[in-house]
C-alpha cells in the first residue's frame, strides 16, 4: 500500500457514516476548535486588509468570521486561515512545526457550511486534517525547514485536502486523489519570518483554499499521481531531501476496527489511526512564535514578581534550546516595520513582556517605540542545550545591580490544555475580543455541544461580531 493509499483510507474510514471516535479525541477536538475560533476574533483589528480581498467573492456559500459576510467557500477558506493565524497564536503541532488548525478549520468549516454538513462531520473532518498534516509533517518538517520550505503551509495544504475530502464524504480513493492534488498545491517559504512581510498569513490562506480546491476537484473526476509521497520526483524527496521512501512495509496495522484493522499501512512508526498526532497539539497564551511562548511568559512573570520598571533594565539574557534559537526570524534584531517580524524576534517579544507584563497584537505593532528599541538592543539571544524544545530562561539585569531570573521548562501539560485551560486562556482574551464574556460562552457552549449540532448556523451565529 502506498502511503497516498493509506491516508486515504484512514480518511474515508473516518468520514464513514457511524464511525465512532474516541472521547479524549473528540474533547482535544473541541479545545483546538474553541481556542482557534477565540484566536480569530481576537485578530479582528487586521481584517479590515483581509476581507476586502474577498468581499462580494459569490456565490453566498460561507461565512466569513467577525464579518459576517458570505462568499465562496474558497474565499471564506482563504479569507478565514488567514484570520484565524495572523496573530501567530493558533494552535501547534510541534514535532510538525505546523499550525494544523488554521489550515484545516477554516476549509473544513466553509465547505461543511456549503454542503449542510452537521457538526459531527464537521468534527471528523477536522481530525482527519489534522491528523494527515500532523503524519506527514513530523516526518519531514526538520528536513524542509532546513531547505528553507515553511511546514505549515506545505503540509497544512495536505490537511485541509483531508478535512474536505472528509466533509464531500469521499471514498479511499477519491480521498487518495484529493491528496496527491494538494501535495502539487504545496509550498512556501521561511524568508517570510526573515523580512517580516504578510506572506505568513498568506500562506495559511492559500492552504486552506488550495486544501478545498483540490479536494473538490477528485470529487469531480480529477486524477493525482499514485505515487505522490514516495515516488523518485515525490513529496518526500521534494521537501525531505535525500531519497524518496515512506512507502509500503507491511508495518502497523492501519487502526483499529472502525479505521481499517488488518490493512498494511506505510513504515511502522506511521501508526494511522493508532496514534492520534490531534493530542499532540499544543496552544499559545501570547500572540507570538510557538518558540518565543515560554520567553514572554517568563519575562513578563519576572516584571510582576519584582514590579521592574522597564526603564531601569540594563540587560536581558534569554536562553533558548539550539534548535529553536535557529529557526528563521528568531534573531531579528530590528529595526521592525511588520508584525510578522515582531512576533518572531525575541529580542521584541522578550522586551515587549517586560514593558508591558504581557503580550498583545497592539503591543507588536510598537515598531518606533524607543524603549521598546533600547531593550531589545539590551537583549542577548543565547543557545543553551539545557533547555528544552519550547522552553526558555530569561535573566535581567537592572540599573541598581540586581539580577533577577528565572526558567520554564515545560512538559506535555504546559501548553497542551484541558477544556478548562483553553478556556480560561480564552477568557483572559476578552479585552481584545469583539465580543462580550456572554458571547464568548455561547461559543464555548456551543463548541461543547459540536457533534450534536444538525447544522453549523449556531457554531457560526456565535463567530461573528
Amino acid at each position: 500500500m502506498t502511503a497516498g493509499a493509506a491516508l486515504g483510507r484512514l480518511v474515508a474510514a473516518l468520514g464513514r457514516p457511524g464511525a465512532e471516535l474516541p472521547e479524549p479525541l473528540l474533547e482535544r477536538l473541541r479545545c483546538g476548535l474553541l481556542h482557534d475560533l477565540t484566536v480569530a476574533l481576537a485578530a479582528h483589528p487586521v481584517g479590515g486588509a483581509i476581507w476586502p480581498l474577498v468581499r462580494d467573492r459569490g456565490p453566498a456559500e460561507a461565512t466569513l468570521l467577525v464579518d459576517g459576510g458570505r462568499v465562496a467557500a474558497e474565499a471564506a477558506a482563504f479569507a478565514n486561515a488567514q484570520l484565524m493565524h495572523a496573530r501567530a497564536q493558533d494552535d501547534t503541532h510541534f514535532a510538525a512545526k505546523t499550525h494544523v488548525g488554521a489550515a484545516v478549520i477554516p476549509a473544513a468549516l466553509a465547505l461543511a457550511e456549503r454542503e449542510g454538513a452537521d457538526g459531527g462531520r464537521l468534527a471528523a473532518a477536522v481530525i482527519a486534517g489534522c491528523e494527515v498534516a500532523a503524519a506527514v509533517g513530523e516526518r519531514h518538517a526538520a528536513a524542509a525547514t532546513a531547505r528553507g520550505f515553511r511546514a505549515s503551509p506545505v503540509f497544512g495544504t495536505l490537511g485541509a485536502a483531508a478535512a474536505c475530502a472528509v466533509v464531500l464524504g469521499l471514498d479511499e480513493e477519491r480521498a487518495a486523489h484529493a491528496l496527491a492534488i494538494a501535495s502539487s498545491c504545496s509550498g512556501g517559504l521561511n524568508q517570510t519570518w526573515v523580512d517580516g512581510s504578510s506572506e505568513y498569513r498568506l500562506q495559511l490562506g492559500f492552504a486552506a483554499r488550495d486544501g478545498l480546491l483540490a479536494a473538490r476537484l477528485a470529487a469531480a473526476g480529477e486524477r493525482g499521481a499514485r505515487h505522490w509521497y514516495e515516488g523518485e520526483a515525490g513529496f518526500a524527496r521534494a521537501f525531505g531531501g535525500g531519497a524518496p521512501g515512506g512507502g509500503p512495509s507491511g508495518g502497523e496495522p492501519l487502526g483499529g476496527e472502525a479505521f481499517g484493522a488488518g490493512e498494511a499501512c506505510c513504515d511502522d512508526d506511521w501508526q494511522l489511526g493508532v496514534r492520534w498526532r490531534l493530542l499532540d497539539v499544543t496552544y499559545k497564551p501570547h500572540p507570538v512564535c510557538a518558540i518565543l511562548q515560554s520567553a514572554v511568559t517568563v519575562a513578563a512573570g519576572l516584571a510582576r514578581e519584582h514590579d521592574l520598571d522597564a526603564s531601569a533594565v540594563t540587560a536581558v539574557r534569554v536562553a533558548l534550546d539550539p534548535r529553536d534559537r535557529a529557526y528563521p526570524g528568531t534573531l531579528d534584531p530590528g529595526p521592525w516595520d511588520h508584525v510578522a517580524a515582531t512576533l518572531m524576534s525575541a529580542q521584541f517579544c522578550t522586551a515587549l513582556a517586560l514593558r508591558d507584563r504581557g503580550a498583545s497584537l497592539a503591543g507588536l505593532h510598537d515598531f518606533d517605540d524607543p524603549l521598546l528599541a533600547r531593550l531589545a538592543a539590551a537583549t542577548t539571544v543565547l543557545a543553551d542545550e539545557r533547555i528544552p524544545p519550547l522552553g526558555a530562561r530569561v535573566e535581567v539585569d537592572t540599573a541598581a545591580g540586581a539580577t533577577v531570573a528565572a526558567e520554564l521548562l515545560p512538559d506535555a501539560r504546559t501548553y497542551g490544555w484541558d477544556w478548562e485551560g483553553v478556556r480560561g486562556n480564552a477568557l483572559r482574551m476578552l479585552p481584545e475580543l469583539p465580543v462580550d464574556a456572554a458571547r464568548l460562552e455561547r461559543l464555548a457552549a456551543v463548541v461543547r455541544e459540536l457533534t450534536a449540532l444538525p447544522t453549523l448556523a449556531p457554531l457560526l451565529r456565535e463567530c461573528v461580531a
